[in-house]
């Protein structure tokens, strides 16, 4: 009987042992799998301002930078500037740039060199004149508005709405790229071989096939390879769709190639918004193709492309979508868009690119449509901005419809399963002329699955360590849930082994 005992024993322990080796070995969690802070409204922007654009730097610092009214006389549109850390939220928005031209600055596209300089593109004027300027600061000291140089006239002709952006290498090269009328309706290019002290007079890069078409929502990427890859869309008068196109130019050359035609229709709503990102050595572009979004594939640098495929159930048109990535090399994408139901559940949405496929794309906040054209409640998100701090805390914002009176800027973040890069060697001075931003009481969300409001806070609160195990949506929950049922399992057998030799 003691032999027997000793075998059922020595049975149990390698049960236990090889359950220690599968956990031991079990692979990483899903990175679908997230947790996301409650979304709040970014302090310092006006109902109206748009997303800001993102850069983040090498010391767990996103740099934000966005145009707004600012003052209480006349309509001056300015450039402003603030940051967000996760331990600190985000700062009060500075004003930091004016435009040389009737005071309305609006701003186009911003680039970081690896000398910590940053570069900004804008468009300053109006429907009735405008022309493209560029600025540059250390980024250090991007809250002083004496840190900026002098604006610097790239085109004229502007067109308007405005649409443009500016991109470059570590050799000093730049380019911008900006929609005008020189020569017809079309995009423009200027180019810097000197980290932006001079550049050249700016020529046609592509012309529409009439001045009834409008080339807006440029997109580019400059990619490891030192190719600059661009995406765009034209419209009719009536703000239609028509075509959405890719062209590529390697950085340091003025030679853009010849267009390509991603995506075309004479009648309808129209292809329109379009995003571009090179991700293991693979180029994705994205548009929307109502009702759907479409996303096409290359893998020779844009010389040819994969058949459009629509990955998801969503629908619906809510601004050109946002990729990132993260320390792992994992490709995100967040966009708006909506399910159709029993009410229509709207939302910003997340999916990560995972062996040629898509993930099950996840809320990170989602309700029913909130058309409010008077109030603050209006819920409609769109226009997504995202961006990854230090290799793992995941940064997006967005905005409701610009067809709402909107409600500003909302943001959520995401603490990633990906390592932490290393800091800057040297971290940037603290600037005096940054101030922590008051609280914000009456802002509102829609939370995710609910129509109901609440309030929240302007300042970032890191995700609870208190919360970490028992928090459900926490990916180390799913780890712990399944393990419980086996060592119960393996607790009863046990019991039962120790019962049975007790009887006998």
């Amino acid at each position: 009987m003691g032999q027997l005992l000793k075998s059922q024993i020595i049975s149990v322990a390698a049960m236990l042992a090889i359950l220690v080796l599968l956990l031991g070995a079990a692979p990483a969690l899903p990175e679908s799998a997230f947790t996301w802070s409650l979304p709040q409204r970014v302090p310092g922007y006006a109902d109206t301002t748009s997303p800001p654009i993102l850069i983040a730097d090498q010391n767990r610092t996103v740099h934000a930078f966005a145009y707004q009214q600012v003052g209480t006389a006349g309509k001056e549109i300015a450039i402003v500037y603030s940051q967000w850390t996760l331990g600190q939220g985000w700062t009060n928005p500075v004003d930091i740039i004016l435009s040389p031209q009737k005071h309305e600055a609006g701003l186009l596209g911003a680039f970081l060199d690896q000398g910590g300089i940053v570069h900004l593109v804008f468009f300053g004027g109006d429907n009735t004149g405008a022309s493209i300027y560029y600025v540059r600061a250390p980024l250090a000291s991007a809250a002083s508005a004496a840190a900026w140089s002098e604006p610097v006239l790239v085109g004229d002709k502007a067109l308007n709405p405005e649409s443009g952006s500016i991109a470059g290498d570590d050799k000093g090269n730049l380019v911008i790229v900006f929609n005008g009328t020189e020569t017809g309706h079309g995009f423009y290019a200027a180019y810097s071989s000197d980290s932006g002290s001079s550049w050249t007079q700016p020529a046609a890069m592509f012309l529409a096939d009439s001045d009834d078409l409008f080339p807006y929502n440029l997109q580019v990427y400059s990619s490891a390879t030192g190719w600059l890859h661009a995406v765009w869309s034209t419209y009719s008068t009536e703000g239609q769709g028509r075509g959405t196109y890719y062209a590529r130019l390697k950085l340091g050359q003025e030679q853009w190639s010849q267009p390509i035609e991603l995506a075309r229709t004479d009648s309808g709503y129209g292809t329109q918004e379009p995003a571009i990102v090179e991700n293991r050595g693979q180029l994705i572009a994205m548009y929307y193709f109502p009702p759907k979004i479409f996303l096409r594939t290359s893998s020779d640098n844009g010389v040819t492309w994969t058949d459009p495929i629509a990955p998801f159930i969503h629908v619906g048109n809510n601004g050109a979508g946002s990729f990132a990535v993260d320390s792992s090399d994992n490709l995100h994408l967040f966009w708006g868009q909506r399910i159709t139901g029993n009410p229509d559940i709207h939302g910003m949405w997340h999916s990560i690119w995972q062996s040629g496929h898509w993930s099950e794309p996840e809320a990170i906040v989602s309700g029913p449509l909130v058309s409010d054209h008077t109030g603050d409640k209006a819920f409609d998100p769109t226009a997504a901005q995202a961006i990854v701090s230090q290799g793992n805390v995941m940064l997006v914002t967005w905005r409701s419809d610009f067809g709402l009176k909107g409600n500003g800027v909302w943001y959520s973040y995401s603490i990633l399963q990906t390592p932490e890069l290393p800091l800057a060697t040297v971290a940037p001075q603290a600037n005096p002329n940054i101030t922590a931003a008051p609280t914000v009481g009456s802002a509102k969300v829609v939370p995710t699955g609910s129509s109901e409001t609440t309030s929240v806070a302007t300042k970032s609160a890191p995700l609870s360590p208190q919360n970490f195990v028992t928090d459900l949506n926490n990916p180390i929950s799913e780890l712990l849930v399944g393990i419980v049922p086996v060592v119960v399992l393996i607790l009863a057998i046990i019991a039962f082994i120790w019962y049975r030799s007790n009887r006998i």
